[in-house]
């Protein structure tokens, strides 16, 4: 059997852990990523490469930023989109009374 010395394995994941947060090895984005349940794909085609690890968690904080926004944005529409939902169902009932 093989005897490793405690030492030589630390060594080893420090090494590797080195090169990879040095920037030595590449690594590509996967060509789509699954979330939770759903059944559609998100194309990593569109995720921009980067260069550090600073500038992916930048980018990340300034993804985070632009689906905040968005979701709000989505909730302002609903909130306007009820609103004309309550004033057509009036309209009609106005239209209704005056009719009968």
């Amino acid at each position: 059997m093989l005897k490793v010395k405690p030492f030589t394995v630390g060594f080893a994941a420090l090494l590797a852990t080195g090169l990879l947060l040095g920037g030595c090895v590449s690594v590509k984005a996967p060509e789509s990523i699954s979330i939770g349940n759903h059944p559609h794909r998100v194309d990593s085609s569109r995720v921009p490469p980067t260069q550090s690890h600073d500038e992916a968690r930048q980018r990340l904080g300034e993804a985070y930023e632009r689906n905040r926004y968005l979701e709000a944005k989505v909730e302002k529409l609903e909130r306007e989109k009820d609103e004309l939902k309550r004033e057509r169902d009036e309209y009609k009932r106005r239209y209704k009374e005056a009719t009968d």
